[in-house]
């Protein structure tokens, strides 16, 4: 037959690594307080170290972003991603936290308002 098929089920495309490879056979993060709503955030690191598909999930977390949306945005099962995250957080490539977390550019500007809404 010369329908193309090469009898094995990995994918001749170069530069593919196994998703299982990648998390080096871990089914479920470490931290288990992980989930899919969990967001994170980039920190300042050298990522020319990493593999290719760890720094795309860094270079796409510049702001808050929630596991499933990092899922989502690089078309990767989310249970890899999971992992994937956990592992990035444990080497301080990514920060847990929420957008709320963030600190207030301008105090003064907060304070006027809520003086403003203490007058109500």
């Amino acid at each position: 037959m010369a329908d193309g098929w090469s009898g094995d089920d990995e994918r001749d495309e170069p530069g593919l690594v196994p998703l299982y490879v990648l998390v080096h056979g871990r089914t479920r993060p470490r931290n288990s307080n992980l989930d899919l709503a969990t967001q994170v955030i980039a920190l300042p690191a050298d990522i020319s170290r990493l593999e290719p598909e760890y720094a795309d999930i860094v270079n796409q977390c510049a702001s808050w972003m929630s596991i499933a949306e990092i899922g989502a945005y690089l078309r990767r099962p989310l249970t890899i991603v999971k992992v994937m995250v956990d592992v990035l957080v444990e080497q301080r490539f990514l920060k847990i936290g929420s957008p709320a977390q963030q600190q207030v550019a301008d105090l003064r500007l907060m304070e006027t308002v809520l003086a403003g809404l203490q007058r109500l």
